[in-house]
């Protein structure tokens, strides 16, 4: 049991290192993306630009605490939490923009470029996909923070007398 947990255990880190290795680069994947094909999608122009800012709203909240901006005595200056706040309010509404801009446009023409129902092929499935992904994954990560916080208050705690003689 030992040697199949320890597997499982150094697996699951090294999966979770490749994984954040990925999450971090795909926001560049999706700015490059959303810049390449900026004029590719007449059926909904806004389609390009919801991958760029997206994008670039990723990559602040990514590049963000490792730029936090603190001073020499450890606090954090008020502009930066103003900025992270006003980044953290702007990405769901963004979001939610940005599905509409994505499932109005469903079922684009891939074929003809020179029709107003075209769209670029890779840029449409990828904001249509990562999209999903976001959809599929909010409810997935609020379940497993429930689970969390339930697992917590259900632990007992653990009483320290200290006896002074």
């Amino acid at each position: 049991m030992g040697f199949a947990s320890d597997v499982l255990i150094a697996g699951g880190s090294t999966c979770s290192v490749r994984m954040s290795i990925l999450l971090s680069l795909l926001p560049v994947v999706i700015i490059v993306l959303g810049a390449k094909h900026l004029y590719d999608c007449p059926k909904q122009p806004m389609v390009p630009i919801y991958l760029l800012v997206g994008g670039v709203a990723c990559l602040c909240l990514q590049t963000f605490p490792i730029f936090y901006c603190r001073q020499s005595d450890g606090k954090v200056i008020l502009i930066c939490r103003i900025l992270n706040f006003l980044l953290l309010v702007f990405c769901p509404i963004w979001f939610i923009t940005g599905s509409v801009f994505v499932y109005t446009a469903y079922r684009p023409n891939y074929e003809s470029r020179w029709s107003a129902e075209y769209c670029e092929r890779i840029l449409y499935e990828v904001a249509f996909w990562i999209t999903n992904a976001i959809y599929v994954m909010i409810p997935l990560l609020l379940l497993c923070q429930c689970y969390k916080t339930w697992c917590e208050n259900r632990v007992p705690k653990k009483c320290c007398i200290n006896t002074v003689s």
